[in-house]
This record gives structure tokens, C-alpha cells and sequence, in this order.
């Protein structure tokens, strides 16, 4: 989850620093460890035929770390700083092969247009009391907006915070907020919630094997399946007008089904904009996802006066319009016959 309009300019590094009085006291002592390891886990997602991981090794630096009065660990890869009270080393030394192996993820969907000028940081948390502690400090009085987030994971201001529930969750959770992060470092901050959040969810789509993170499956995600499958049965999908508007913030405060269908309808939506209507639509999202964070891209599209004043997310409707079609009535059919067909059989 990214919550619109919460990132602006404003850095990770000053955002650690504000919260640096209480919570954020890296240590680096002399004796850190360099490590080079191949990224182990247990299978997490299903039983799958275990073949070579993703990354198989990955240098990483540990030091401690302390979280008020939990000394928890500090991990410095490539491009990431990771902050955990979790306390399985197992788990600790497959963070750094897993998050790099993200990395190289995001970049194959959205190539980046700039790199930042330090590692992204990650704060990953054994409990939810410590996820919601750092949540109130972190976000101040947009506290209670986060605190509503369920199994505890969001980006903020660049920084992604993850409270650990269980492997099956939190991978796929790490993974979806890991890809907000991506953006805002990489290409944008102003990124349309339909693009951001759809690309999000089908980064949760993984397979594992006994070595580790084995394949990236945009198709395999169980949960967005049976929400979207239930949504269909019932008839309560969301519009498309209303997804290319519409974003997390707004979602949330609805009821729980409402946010299943909406995260699932747009991991559908960019199924479907790859392979729907025979990938009619592939090369103009293709072509959108490369020039996504190039300067002025709302003054160098063509948009509708109507669209601006029909009022807030009025970007991302411009942006499917340009890039993907016009005609919204039409693909929205198309789309919703796309869905049918792969989640109900075509019913």
C-alpha cells in the first residue's frame, strides 16, 4: 500500500533523521561481518520443484541495531538498508538474496530513469506491537490511516515498514511495498495508484523452492484470485473509471471486501493490458511503463479538459487514455469478459 499524496519530496535519510532521538540508532562497530551467501529458504508458497534461486549470492554487511530496548540487526546490501528485530538467523540471512533479488524485478517491469543517492531502507518488525510503535512515531498524525493496514506493511516517504506475520504473508507483502519503494527511488513519486498498486500486487506473485525465491509468477496469487473470483460471482466489481481515479488512501476506509476487489481488480487490469484481447493493448502499456518517469509527462500527453474537471486522479485516467485506449466503455467490456474468462471459466 502507498497512501497518494504522502511521499512529496521529502527524503528517507531526513525522515531518519527526525525519528533518529528514539528509534533509529544504527550502530556500525568495527567487528561487522561481510558476508557472501546464497539466499535460503524454506518453501513458503506451496509445494514447488526446487531449482536455483533468483540471486545465489549476495554480499551484505550485519551489524546491531537497537529498537527502544530490543537490540535488533542492521543489513546493508547493494541497494538496500534493512532494519529487523527479527531474531531467526535463517530468516535474517535470506532477507539480503531476497530483497536484491526484488530489485532486479522491479527494474524488468519499470527500467529505471534515476538512482539514488543512498540504499533504500527497510524496517521489518517481529511483532505488531513494534510495527505500530515505529508506525505512530514514523507518521505522526497520519498515524491512524497506517494503523489501519492489515498484516502491517505500507511505503511512506520512500521508506517501507513490514510488520512479519508469517512467511506466506510477508513475503509477498515485502515484495508489493518493496515495488512502491522501487518508484518513488527510481522513476516517480507521482505515480497514477492504478499502475503503482496493480505492478505491486503482481510482485507478490512467487514461487519458492527449497533454495529460495525460484521465479516472479504474475498469474500465481491465490488470494487476489479468490477475491476476484468471489467479486465476480457477486457482482461488486469496481469501475474502471473508478480504479484510473481512485487510490489506496480513499480504499481503505471502506469495508474489507471493497479493498480485496480493488487490489485484485488491478492485478487483473494489468494481466489483462499484457494478454487480454490477444495483447491488443501490450504495446501501448509497454510503452507507457518506459516513459513513465520521464519529465512533464502529463504536459506531453494529449488530455481531455473534461477529464481534469471531473477532479481528483484525473492523471491516471489521462494517462490509460493516452497510452491504452479512449474508449473506456469498450475495455472495459473487453476487460471484464478478460476476467471471466480466466477466473470463471466464462461464466
Amino acid at each position: 500500500m502507498r497512501v497518494a499524496g504522502s511521499e512529496g519530496s521529502r527524503q528517507s535519510d531526513a525522515v531518519a533523521r527526525a525519528c533518529a532521538s528514539t528509534v533509529l540508532h544504527a550502530r556500525s562497530p568495527r567487528n561487522a561481518i561481510r558476508l557472501v551467501i546464497p539466499a535460503m529458504l524454506m518453501v513458503l508458497l506451496g509445494a514447488c520443484q526446487s531449482t536455483e534461486p533468483i540471486r545465489t549470492d549476495v554480499a551484505f554487511e550485519t551489524s546491531p541495531w537497537q529498537f527502544g530496548r530490543t537490540t535488533g540487526t542492521r543489513i546493508e546490501t547493494e541497494h538496500y538498508e534493512i532494519f529487523t528485530t527479527l531474531e531467526d538467523r535463517v530468516l535474517i540471512e535470506a532477507l539480503p538474496g531476497f530483497v536484491e533479488g526484488c530489485y532486479q524485478h522491479y527494474r524488468s517491469l519499470v527500467p529505471p530513469v534515476r538512482q539514488p543517492a543512498a540504499r533504500m531502507q527497510v524496517y521489518l518488525f517481529a511483532t505488531r506491537g513494534q510495527w505500530e510503535a515505529f508506525t505512530r512515531q514514523f507518521t505522526g498524525p497520519r498515524a491512524a490511516t497506517f494503523l489501519k493496514v492489515r498484516n502491517g506493511g505500507y511505503s511512506e516517504q520512500g521508506v517501507s515498514v513490514i510488520e512479519y506475520v508469517a512467511h506466506q504473508v510477508t513475503f509477498p507483502l515485502f515484495a508489493h511495498e518493496g515495488f512502491h519503494q522501487y518508484l518513488h527511488h527510481h522513476v516517480s513519486s507521482e505515480v497514477p495508484a492504478w499502475l503503482n498498486e496493480g505492478l505491486a500486487v503482481e510482485c507478490a506473485g512467487q514461487r519458492w523452492g527449497l533454495k529460495g525465491l525460484k521465479e516472479f509468477d504474475a498469474w500465481y496469487n491465490p488470494a487476489r484470485r479468490n477475491a476476484l473470483s468471489a467479486a465476480l460471482v457477486s457482482d461488486r466489481l469496481h469501475t474502471l473509471p473508478k480504479l484510473l481515479r481512485t487510490h489506496a488512501g480513499r480504499v481503505i476506509d471502506g469495508s474489507s471486501q471493497s479493498v480485496a476487489t480493488y487490489y485484485a481488480q488491478l492485478w487483473a487490469l494489468v494481466l489483462f493490458l499484457r494478454e487480454g484481447e490477444g495483447g491488443r493493448y501490450r504495446p501501448g502499456f509497454e510503452r507507457l511503463l518506459t516513459e513513465l518517469g520521464q519529465p512533464g509527462i502529463e504536459q506531453r500527453i494529449t488530455v481531455d479538459p473534461e477529464v481534469v474537471r471531473a477532479g481528483p486522479g484525473w492523471l491516471g485516467e489521462a494517462l490509460f487514455r493516452h497510452y491504452i485506449s479512449d474508449d473506456l466503455p469498450r475495455v472495459e467490456a473487453e476487460y471484464v469478459a478478460f476476467m471471466r474468462a480466466r477466473f470463471l471459466g466464462g461464466r
